[in-house]
């Protein structure tokens, strides 16, 4: 990646570019992102962890139409992944615990650039509707699997978690970066991005009190680096 960033940089300082950006765009993007978990649920384990920095990435294609070469609504079809890392020590153990959380995404963005140098401001925001393929969990005590059931015989531990997470989201998008013009009609986007969920993630039947007898909401959020490169099919 970090070669072709610098190809791509050498190219827009010797080959001419065309600024012009109204039409139709088509792309593709990755993001290497550290995602997080918003208030922890232990689904009745009665001990909260401690968090660990937790790195997971999205990728995807893009689609948008620029008004004008300042301005464009944009969307498309990604694949994310989210979740958290945890770990702990008591009991004369070691613990680790990870939640892996896999949506398709639909993004509904307004972007914005300027257009009078090869690289310019550029900056987006808007909504992720997130769809959950699955969710998954590993519980280790000592490196080995944790077994654990709550009152109801259910295993708080279970790998596959998915019925205990919301199937939908809504996540609220910020982007700010450059926008690199390469050749005619051809661009790269580099961005910090970060992104916060809107509803309450925890299915109904899961939502269990902390370690202090109190519910509170759970909610998706990440931030990261998002490399896109675009194409402008036709347009002014």
């Amino acid at each position: 990646m970090k070669r072709f960033l610098t190809i791509m940089l050498l190219l827009a300082l010797v080959i001419p570019a065309s600024y012009a950006q109204k039409g139709l765009n088509v792309g593709g993007n990755f993001m290497y992102l550290s995602s997080s978990i918003v208030n922890q649920n232990t689904w009745g384990n009665g001990r909260e962890y401690d968090y660990k920095v937790t790195t997971n990435n999205s990728f995807g294609l893009d689609i948008g139409y620029n008004f004008n070469d300042k301005i464009g609504l944009y969307t498309g079809f990604w694949k994310m992944n989210l979740g958290q890392d945890y770990t702990d020590s008591y009991d004369e153990s070691n613990w680790e615990r990870s939640v892996n959380l896999n949506y398709n995404v639909i993004p509904v963005m307004l972007k914005f650039s300027g257009t009078d140098t090869r690289v310019n401001f550029m900056g987006g925001f808007g909504v992720l509707f997130a769809m959950m393929n699955e969710a998954e969990q590993t519980w280790l005590q000592d490196g080995n699997p944790y077994q654990e059931f709550n009152d109801n015989e259910e295993e708080i531990t279970a790998k596959d978690v998915t019925n205990r997470f919301e199937k939908n989201d809504i996540i609220l998008n910020l982007e700010l970066g450059a926008r690199i013009l390469i050749i005619e009609n051809l661009y790269i986007d580099a961005t910090l991005n970060a992104g916060y969920g809107l509803k309450d993630m925890n299915a109904v039947e899961w939502q269990t009190p902390n370690s202090d007898g109190v519910y509170s909401a759970s909610h998706n959020a990440y931030a990261g680096i998002k490399v896109g490169v675009a194409y402008v099919l036709f347009g002014d």
